[in-house]
């Protein structure tokens, strides 16, 4: 069941639009300012530009451009990770609006931490805060550290989902006047996860176990009660100041 007019992977999505204005912008200036380096080159005579200065100019436009092709594939790298996780958001998300009527679903929920992907409530008294991941390869477990494919990834994935937990924890309790129970899960889309014990209560898996994980019931009574007060929640999520804690 839809919980609202939000889509899964709107805010990814307008990252990512954000991104390629921002890169457009940035590729405009640059070259706008190599040709005015290039017009000066060729008044150099009439502005009175010696041989050196001449030479000066146009090794700054070879720096700027330079410059620019680095810092541009830089942003377009950012650009279409954004992209990809928006993707990976909306996939999710379209299975997630595929459940039945026992399921109370909420997207692209702005935090104080950016953005909780999705939110589950279910008839049984489940309660999920999902985070989406695009990532592609395998995703392990050492030492109790989340790896992607060797290597620790470009953000603490669980550090997020737990300060999110928080967060939603709060919103949902000041509803309910009791304390819920939420399971935070970590979901790849794209990577083959090892089996793997939950890091902090966090739960990682693939995709294909998403719906598994889901149909677990929760017979805690404040747990019950958040579904028979799911429209309340939907609310609060979407109407808390982000700046709350």
């Amino acid at each position: 069941m839809r919980g609202h007019n939000e889509r899964a992977g709107q805010s990814t999505r307008e990252m990512a639009e954000k991104r390629y204005k921002s890169r457009v912008r940035f590729v405009l200036l640059m070259v706008g300012f190599a040709l005015l380096m290039l017009v000066l080159i060729s008044r150099s005579k009439v502005l009175g530009i010696g041989g050196f200065g001449v030479l000066g100019l146009f090794i700054l436009v070879r720096l700027v451009m330079d410059y620019t092709e680095v810092r541009s594939r830089r942003m377009m790298k950012e650009e279409r990770r954004a992209i990809r996780g928006a993707r990976a958001e909306e996939r999710i998300g379209s299975i997630l609006d595929s459940l039945g009527e026992d399921y109370f679903v909420l997207h692209d929920i702005t935090s104080p931490y950016g953005n909780i992907d999705h939110i589950v409530i279910t008839r049984q008294g489940g309660i999920f805060l999902i985070e989406t991941k695009a990532h592609g390869g395998r995703v392990s477990v050492a030492n109790g550290q989340l790896l992607v494919n060797g290597h620790e990834p470009e953000k603490d994935f669980i550090a997020q989902a737990l300060k999110n937990l928080y967060w939603l924890r709060g919103i949902i309790q000041a509803v309910v006047n009791v304390e819920p129970w939420i399971t935070p899960i970590v979901v790849f889309t794209n990577a083959f996860v090892e089996r793997t014990t939950p890091i902090k209560g966090v739960r990682i898996i693939n995709k294909k176990y998403l719906l598994d994980a889901l149909q677990q019931p929760n017979t805690r009574m404040q747990n019950l009660v958040a579904w028979e007060n799911r429209e309340k929640i939907r609310e609060a999520c979407f109407g808390a100041r982000v700046d709350s804690v």
